[in-house]
């Protein structure tokens, strides 16, 4: 059975933060005609929106309260509040109530109250193994949070990672100053909390992306010297799948065009950052690497390669905010599906495309 849905009560908001209204292009994309006409129908909404209006972004204060799964969270009387709804399944909302509900059965009301420690901001949300998701959904929160509300020496509440996303969380966070000592680790379990913070408004995966988050961005940037790479070629070689066919002689042809081959994922963040913050040019696969644009100047020529069938907005949004010269590729997908979504396959780029892409 699925939960009562509540909204956050305007009385446990704390602080109320103007999102400035930005303008947008509709994007630049070749081979636009081999996008199927339902996936492109979900990303024309974003695409044909001229201006984002301004827009409150909030953090609100609760007590007594449960997180489960992806950052669900319910109140006392397992109730949901609708905010932290992001991208879950019914089934799964109902998977973590039930959960919550029989954890809340066997909690004592006598141990009900205040922990005495300070509040913890919720930095998690659904997409808790994508670096895309961290860096620009969940670590803003946690910038937001720690920068403008510094006297409530908050925690700060993350999932539980893969190693290498792991990594990557914590150097964001050292790189913003935050104390790792102060960061709680959660699984999907139901997990109570007398006193927690949440962020409403900064982004909806897909829909929207509010200009303060790049203000994370720029703070984990400030102190990082750019490399000396002017153009990169963002591989997945390790990932093994939604790579292009035959990318060796792609891989090669990149490099006589004077572009830099290089795989962030093997890379530590500093050294991630130093690199995008340099480039003036960067071509990639359409994945969670290419977040790594948010870092590159204003300007920055960007080519994303997608999959004729991948539904996404993120990037563009990415490259809207950034102020990014951004042209999307779309691709033939070919082969059978490797990753865990239809449009993890391989995809073939013609030579035409190359020469395009990395002949200017």
């Amino acid at each position: 059975m699925p939960p009562t849905q509540i909204s956050l009560p305007d009385d446990a908001v704390i602080l109320t933060l103007a999102s400035p209204g930005f303008d947008a292009a509709y994007p630049r994309i070749l081979h636009k005609d081999l996008i199927p006409q339902p996936v492109l129908d979900v990303m024309e909404w974003a695409w044909r929106t001229p201006r984002f209006p301004e827009r409150p972004v909030r953090v609100a204060r609760l007590s007594d309260v449960w997180v489960a799964r992806e950052g669900l969270v319910f109140d006392r009387e397992g109730r949901l509040y609708h905010e932290t709804i992001t991208q879950h399944s019914g089934a799964e909302i109902e998977e973590a109530h039930a959960a919550v509900l029989a954890a809340m059965a066997a909690w004592p009301e006598r141990e009900r109250g205040a922990d005495g420690k300070g509040p913890v901001l919720l930095c998690k949300k659904r997409g808790i193994g994508n670096y895309g998701h961290w860096m620009m959904e969940m670590l803003p929160k946690a910038h937001l949070v720690h920068s403008r509300l510094p006297d409530l020496d908050a925690r700060f509440l993350v999932a539980q990672a893969p190693g290498h996303l792991n990594n990557a969380m914590a150097f964001s966070l050292s790189m913003l100053g935050i104390d790792l000592a102060r960061t709680i680790v959660a699984n999907d379990a139901p997990r109570r909390f007398a006193d927690l913070l949440l962020v409403d408004g900064l982004s909806e995966h897909g829909g929207y992306m509010s200009p303060l988050v790049l203000e994370g961005v720029d703070a984990m940037a400030r102190d990082t010297a750019p490399a000396g790479a002017d153009r990169l070629f963002v591989t997945r070689r390790s990932t093994g799948f939604r790579r292009v066919v035959d990318e060796d002689a792609l891989a090669a042809h990149a490099e006589a065009h004077g572009y830099r081959l290089v795989e962030p994922g093997m890379l530590s963040l500093p050294e991630q950052v130093a690199l995008f913050k340099g480039a003036s040019r960067i071509v990639g696969v359409m994945g969670a690497a290419m977040t790594n644009i948010a870092f590159a100047p204003p300007g920055a020529r960007v080519v994303n390669l997608a999959p004729a069938g991948m539904p996404d907005t993120f990037f563009w949004f990415i490259a809207t905010l950034r102020g990014l010269d951004y042209t999307e590729v779309r691709c033939v997908q070919d082969g059978p599906v490797r990753g865990v979504m239809p449009w993890d396959t391989d995809l073939i780029l013609s030579p035409d495309d190359r020469d395009i892409i990395f002949g200017g």
